[in-house]
Formats: C-alpha cells, sequence, structure tokens
C-alpha cells in the first residue's frame, strides 16, 4: 500500500452488511474530484476466493486479510451481534493495533473491536437495537446508545447511515473542514447532523417479560395529561409502591416515574409524527405545564426539539 494516501483496509468476513461496506468506500475511497482523486486508498482485505455478505451477495477481496498489518486505518464494517468472531480477525485487528493504526468499527462492527480487547476501558456505541447486548456482553465497555459517532482513541459509529457520519469526521481529521463539506455536498448528505440516534430508537422498546405493563400503559395513556403519582401507579398496577419499584427495575431497568416520562415523550412523538397540533398543544396534552418544560424534556430524552424532531419524522412537515 505505497502511496502517498493515507490508506484505509476494510476487513472482510463472511457475514457482513453490504451496505456499511459500501459506505466507507463510497465516502472514502470514491473520486469525486476526477483531477485530484479519492482522499484515500481504500483496499478490501480477506480470503481471495470469496466473501459472502449478509444478502448472500458475494466479495472478491483485493488482498488477504494479513495486508490489515500495512494500513494506516483499519475499518471493521457491520458484523452479525453477538455471533463469535473469527479469530483471524481478531489476530489481524489486535496486530494493526499494536502497529499503530487507527481502528474504527461503523455499526455492529463495534462487537469485533470488543471481542479482542480493543474496547476496554474506552467510550464506544453501536445500533441501538444491540447497545444494551453490547454493555452486558463487554461490562468494561462504557457503551453510548445515544452517540451517533464516538472518537475515544478507537473509533465506533452507531447504526448504517451514522457510518456515513463517522467517515466525514475521519476526512476532517485527516483533511480538513472544507474537504469534508464537500464530500457531505457530494453524498447530499448533511456536513453535521443534529442530536443524536435517541431521535431514531422506536419509542418504548421493551422486553417481553414486561408484557405486564401493557394494561398500566393503557391506564396511563388515559390521563396522560396531567400529573400521576407514585401512589397511584401502583393502586393501578395493583401493587405497592416498593413492590412496583422492584418490579420496574428487575423488567424494564428503571424507575416507574421515568418510566412515566418516557410515556409522556413517546406519545408526544406519535402526535408530533401524525398530526398537525401546535407544539406547545402537544406538550399540554402529554402533561407539561409549559412549552419550556416541555422542549427541554423532550431534547433531554430525544436528542433535538420537537420542532426539529416533527420536521425529519412527519410526512406532514
Amino acid at each position: 500500500m505505497s502511496t502517498t494516501r493515507p490508506t484505509v483496509a476494510i476487513p472482510l468476513v463472511d457475514g457482513m452488511t453490504l451496505f456499511e461496506i459500501g459506505m466507507p468506500l463510497e465516502a472514502l475511497g470514491y473520486a469525486w474530484e476526477r483531477e485530484s482523486g479519492p482522499l484515500y486508498d481504500v483496499t478490501l482485505c480477506g480470503d481471495r476466493r470469496g466473501v459472502r455478505t449478509n444478502t448472500g451477495a458475494r466479495l472478491t477481496p483485493e488482498r488477504p486479510l494479513s495486508a490489515v498489518l500495512e494500513s494506516d486505518t483499519v475499518l471493521v464494517p457491520a458484523v452479525p451481534p453477538a455471533a463469535p468472531v473469527g479469530a483471524p480477525l481478531l489476530r489481524a485487528l489486535r496486530g494493526a493495533s499494536q502497529q499503530g493504526a487507527r481502528i474504527v468499527a461503523l455499526c455492529t462492527g463495534t462487537f469485533a473491536l470488543a471481542e479482542a480487547g480493543l474496547l476496554a476501558g474506552r467510550r464506544a456505541t453501536t445500533h441501538w437495537r444491540h447497545a444494551d447486548v453490547l454493555q452486558r456482553m463487554y461490562p468494561d465497555i462504557e457503551v453510548d446508545g445515544r452517540a451517533l459517532y464516538v472518537d475515544d482513541g478507537v473509533l465506533t459509529s452507531a447504526g448504517c447511515a451514522a457510518g456515513l457520519d463517522l467517515c466525514l469526521h475521519l476526512i476532517r481529521q485527516d483533511h480538513g473542514e472544507r474537504a469534508a463539506n464537500a464530500i457531505a455536498r457530494n453524498l447530499v448528505i448533511a456536513a453535521h447532523r443534529d442530536g443524536d440516534q435517541a431521535q431514531y430508537v422506536a419509542a418504548e422498546p421493551l422486553d417481553d417479560e414486561a408484557g405486564w405493563l401493557d394494561q398500566l400503559r393503557e391506564w396511563l395513556r388515559e390521563r396522560i395529561d396531567g400529573p400521576v403519582s407514585l401512589a397511584e401507579l401502583g393502586v393501578a398496577a395493583r401493587m405497592s409502591p416498593r413492590t412496583l419499584a422492584r418490579r420496574f427495575q428487575q423488567d424494564v431497568g428503571t424507575t416507574p416515574m421515568r418510566w412515566v416520562a418516557g410515556q409522556r415523550i413517546a406519545v408526544a412523538r406519535e402526535l408530533l409524527e401524525s398530526t398537525d397540533l401546535p407544539i406547545d398543544r402537544i406538550g399540554y396534552q402529554v402533561g407539561y405545564g409549559s412549552p419550556v418544560s416541555f422542549r427541554a424534556a423532550f431534547v433531554q430524552a430525544v436528542g433535538v426539539s420537537p420542532r426539529r424532531y416533527r420536521t425529519a419524522f412527519s410526512g406532514r412537515a
């Protein structure tokens, strides 16, 4: 890989996601300006006989997996989350790290870095659907399930298109703000996205064992516009406040009143997406006494303001 351009190696193994393989090829390795060529020399590395992606399509790497040891940056696409990571990839990642390569993972590629021991004691992120699994499997990692990407010596991104945000961050580091903005324009994406991935998380993902909450949720939503106390929740759930708090912690991993706050925001999101109601009115309808308190709670929970959320997710906007 002898070149004046920074080199990026993308290691490929069976089961990786084609989308996350394509993103860095397009953002980092495509010659958007024909006169100057691409910003990086990007190489696919792996079994030269071919690698099967998660779609069934086969890719033929240009170089063997060992070529990652010769690269400035090693970028790992998404791997099947919580599935065993092959020893050859782990050895290659550890070796590249020891030789000083910059290590990057997109989406669930974070699991491969975690298994290789490269994230111990560091902050990292992954797709919001798998953040809790990553934290349980690797408790020595500080998992930030809200971040679009994290740069803590080793770089990781949230799910899917957040990989482009991280690619722009790499370009910004290596080539400056102007180059990153130019690539963003060519990709027809924002150079900087507002908020974090909390705005994309499906409202109220719950474990199966939390099914007992259905009746309580229905009770709450009938009176979502007013104050609700822990004692009232307990009566509705037919539990003492202490038992209710213990059950919430066991099944949902939070407190009853934080759950109530989450329900208010979930209903607000539904109304922002599906109605033309004024934002201040939505705030009152979900139990907030003022537009200021509603906006502050919404930004804290979702990462963007109610107005920006409506613009992004409402077909009526």
